[in-house]
């Protein structure tokens, strides 16, 4: 760093000015209703539950405006030649230079990215800079003097890619196939954002797309196996490695809803236990095949919560579509409807009337096009069959004639 900059310090950097005014419009929209909301609630007589809810929603719309000003206002970063502060709406922190690992870009939703500093201490907090920073040369030449861990991971990979014999006769080849390997991982991810969505949204041809969102994972562990350590079949942040986790973990959740919403299961007992032991199966084949797996407890298990989506959405599909039997039909009255909303995900149910096995009426998920027109009082057709895997199913639609 040039001794001209360093005279330069400490700097004071402060967020743009466009977002400083965006923090501060928000928070007045926010303070503004919640301050209306607390004057109606002391201004109502008598203590009934509704107005001490409504005071605290207003108390908390409040808090959420003032913090939001606060923010824009006081948000700002203060480097010296051997620290960095940071103040907030409420907090200052700071880090002294001597005692920084390292720095990464990090990347956050909606494509934001943002620089975080490592401390050298292993269980020491990570230290984020702030986003839509007014910086400058002095900033820039701050940063550049603090190690780049994310570089020094690829150089690190990129040795020891070079010294494995069993990637290629020369350090050259070796390192073409991790070329190549990193420009197929990301359209083969790419690929399996879209089998989930396909699956999850418009399953047409609807045998190609269960098929296709089952075969993805093996796919993934096929290619990481012949890979000698190349993929990685998890998602870890800022990892040099090139990965397939999206292969391995995502069909599983749209197989998962098609198998919930599309057939319903009578021997759920025999479902869970085909459906454990295909779980156990693939997260197995995963964990041989990427050495990036082992070792790592919380990820292996969140491979192995991904694969029991996996293994119930296969199961029960596959135990319906292989069926040759032709089963049993009953008209079945609907009795009722209703919707169930999470925070990510809708969810369309049936009341239906007893039929069959069912001695009593019982709710049943469908999709929303068959509950859109099963209004209560009409009759739906449930088709029964024993199951290609001895797991006996139902399957509820709209009745042809």
């Amino acid at each position: 760093m040039a001794e001209a900059v360093l005279d330069e310090y400490p700097r004071i950097y402060r967020l743009a000015l466009w977002n400083r005014a965006l923090g501060i419009a928000l928070g007045v929209l926010l303070a503004g209703p919640g301050a209306l909301g607390l004057l109606w609630v002391a201004l109502q007589l008598g203590s009934h539950p509704v107005v001490a809810v409504l005071e605290i929603m207003a108390c908390a719309v409040l808090a959420a405006g003032v913090w939001m000003m606060a923010s824009a206002l006081r948000t700002r970063v203060v480097l010296t030649a051997d620290a960095v502060t940071v103040q907030g709406a409420i907090r200052t922190r700071q880090m002294a230079r001597a005692d920084i690992a390292g720095r990464r870009i990090v990347s956050l939703q909606y494509g934001q990215k943002i620089t975080v500093l490592y401390p050298k201490e292993p269980r020491g907090p990570q230290f984020k800079l702030p986003q839509s920073l007014r910086t400058d040369a002095a900033w820039d030449a701050w940063l550049q003097a603090v190690p780049d861990l994310d570089a020094q991971q690829v150089r690190e990979l990129e040795a020891e890619v070079a010294a494995n014999p069993e990637l290629g006769q020369t350090p050259e080849e070796r390192l073409g196939r991790l070329a190549a390997a990193r420009k197929l991982a990301r359209p083969f991810n790419g690929v399996s954002y879209g089998a989930m969505l396909w699956v999850f949204l418009y399953p047409r041809p609807y045998e190609l797309a269960l098929l296709t969102a089952a075969a993805l994972p093996w796919l993934a562990i096929v290619l990481a196996a012949k890979s000698h350590g190349l993929y990685r079949l998890d998602t870890q942040r800022n990892d040099a490695r090139p990965t397939l986790g999206a292969a391995v973990l995502l069909p599983g959740v749209g197989l998962l809803t098609r198998a919930l919403t599309d057939v319903g299961v009578l021997d759920i007992g025999r479902a869970l236990t085909l459906a454990a032991a295909v779980a156990v199966l693939l997260s197995w084949a995963a964990l041989v095949s990427s050495g990036g797996l082992r070792g790592r407890r919380v990820r292996a298990l969140l491979l192995l919560g991904f694969s029991c989506a996996y293994g119930y959405g296969t199961v029960v599909l596959a135990n319906r579509m292989l069926d040759g039997a032709p089963g049993e039909l009953y008209r079945v009255g609907v009795l009722a409807r209703h919707v169930s909303r999470g925070s990510r995900s809708t969810t369309y149910h049936l009341l239906l009337d007893h039929w069959g096995p069912r001695s009593v009426p019982n709710d049943v998920a469908v999709p929303r096009q068959l509950y859109e027109q099963a209004v209560p009082g009409t009759l739906v057709c449930v088709h029964r069959g024993p199951g290609a895997l001895t797991i006996s199913w139902f399957q509820v639609s709209v009745c042809v004639s």
